[in-house]
């Protein structure tokens, strides 16, 4: 577990400025967002993902029977993962982890529910924040922080963009001669040994079905307790663990697995693959610290092959203290007010009963006396260690605050032109309001938009494309400093993002999901 007192701020985390905004969204809301799926595991202010593959052998699928087909979510998020990436071309700059595995669910080198399963799950935290690709990045580091890697092994990163098309095909199956798989793997950046690698560390979790691959898995695997007929390859399938190294090596076990042992020669990928070297890679692999340190190492490099557009974050690492939900709203004088909860996650440390901020301008100069939050007001459990919060609502000095202040952390607040979060609603149709300094229109020539950011899917298909709407705002009022603007749209999908602006001005996003509505 990574030592929380060694978190830097946020600021210091965020995507390289070389990446500008994507889409128009900020770099610091992508990166917090995949802190907050990572970590908030269960409790308040959770998703629920990474308890989805808790404990490893769970199954969250959607095939009919459940638990009862004998597939593991775990090992699906793995597969997905290396499906994705190892087709990259390196050379072309093009390819690796981009989502483009999506579309490509009818390819004979995808079969089975693996790529359903595994985008239907993740479609709620598939937003303008955080795209497809990203959650399959996020997808294989839970589910091996579940299964026994070391939590924190691998630093994960955010800021991919999806592919919204099918890539090229190539990813090894089990008739795929040698020459023809290490050329694959050479493409996208991985050695020989690198290639075995990958391939034994991909199978320490799952099995190999007789759903897929009736011509190597034999039917007596079926049961009415394991439908599909998945067959190990080793014996501890729900463990990321050196198992199918030593198996393999020491013919016990499922030696390897039924790629290594198949009835015809011709499907024996694995045993062609890891014996190319005259096994001088597995037997490298074959203590645990070394299978743990070296599986981890290339999973991260593999999950970090993106197209050469692409600019990823810092490594994420969880936030000791955090702010979330930060909203501003209006009442009719015109006195501004800001709104959201505060998250301490620890370890040994107790947290306090309340906590102090404070707001200031754009010279750091405090413009509100400290504020307190009130007693907690949730508790969860993260991977990290756990969870406290707090809500806090306090009148600002407006316009003018430009930052919102707590231990050793700085929220930006912009109060020159902001979304209603609390007045606007979401309901039935989308009612979305603001509010914006008056002196920012001074000539009247300008009209305030929002623009939604609509996680739609494709026909056909379980991926989710972003896809941005603009929505007419029309002034209603005026509430001191401020002219009040609101607009509707029959829009109603979940888990849009939104923002509102007005010439050159621009607010900070927010999810609509929050909307309460009055």
């Amino acid at each position: 577990m990574p030592s929380l007192s060694q978190v830097l701020p946020v600021a210091q985390l965020l995507l390289s400025s070389a990446s500008a905004y994507y889409n128009g969204i900020d770099p610091r809301d992508i990166y917090e967002e995949m802190e907050h799926v990572l970590v908030d595991n269960s409790g308040t202010n959770s998703d629920g993902f990474i308890n989805a593959v808790t404990p490893c052998s769970n199954y969250v699928g959607f095939a009919s029977g459940g638990s009862k087909r004998g597939e593991q979510s775990s090992a699906q998020w793995v597969r997905m993962a290396f499906h994705d990436a190892i087709t990259a071309d390196l050379a072309a700059g093009t390819g690796g982890l981009d989502g483009s595995i999506g579309y490509e669910g009818d390819r004979a080198e995808n079969p089975g529910q693996f790529i359903e399963d595994t985008l239907r799950f993740m479609g709620p935290t598939i937003t303008a924040y955080l795209s497809m690709a990203d959650n399959i990045a996020l997808g294989l580091v839970a589910s091996l922080s579940t299964c026994g890697a070391t939590v924190g092994g691998i630093n994960l990163r955010a800021g991919r963009k999806d592919a919204l098309e099918a890539g090229p095909s190539g990813v090894p199956e089990p008739t795929t001669d040698l020459e023809t798989t290490l050329n694959q793997f050479a493409a996208a950046g991985f050695s020989q040994s690198e290639t075995i690698i990958l391939t034994a560390c991909g199978h320490s979790l799952g099995r190999i079905h007789y759903s897929n691959f009736p011509e190597i898995v034999d039917e007596s695997a079926v049961s009415n307790s394991n439908l599909n007929g998945g067959v190990g390859f080793d014996d501890t399938p729900a463990d990321f663990d050196s198992s199918v190294v030593n198996e393999y090596l020491n013919g016990t076990g499922q030696q390897g697995g039924l790629l290594v042992t198949a009835p015809n020669e011709e499907d024996r990928s694995d045993l062609r693959l890891y014996s190319s070297d005259n096994n001088a890679t597995m037997k490298a692999l074959s203590e645990e610290a070394a299978f743990q340190a070296t599986c981890l190492s290339l999973f991260e490099r593999m999950i970090d092959t993106v197209p050469a557009d692409v600019q990823l974050s810092d490594p994420i690492v969880p936030m000791t203290w955090k702010a979330v939900d930060v909203a501003l709203d209006i009442n009719t004088a015109g006195n501004v007010s800001v709104s959201g909860s505060i998250r301490n996650l620890y370890t040994d440390t107790s947290p306090p009963s309340t906590v102090t901020y404070t707001t200031s301008d754009a010279g750091g100069v405090v413009v509100s006396a400290d504020q307190k939050t009130g007693t907690s007001s949730g508790s969860g459990t993260s991977l990290f260690g756990k969870t406290k919060y707090w809500s806090f609502n306090s009148t600002i000095a407006s316009p003018g605050t430009t930052q919102l202040n707590f231990e050793d952390q700085t929220y930006p607040i912009n109060d020159e032109i902001f979304i209603l979060s609390k007045q606007s609603s979401s309901s039935r149709s989308l009612t979305i309001k603001a509010a914006a300094l008056t002196s920012l229109d001074s000539e009247g020539d300008s009209s305030m938009t929002a623009v939604l950011y609509v996680p739609t899917a494709v026909d056909g298909l379980f991926v989710k494309q972003i896809v941005n709407e603009t929505v007419a705002m029309t002034a209603y009022g005026t509430a001191g400093e401020y002219t009040l603007y609101k607009g509707t749209s029959s829009t109603t999908a979940g888990h849009m993002i939104a923002k509102v602006l007005l010439g050159d001005a621009e607010s900070r996003t927010v999810k609509v999901d929050k909307f309460s509505g009055r």
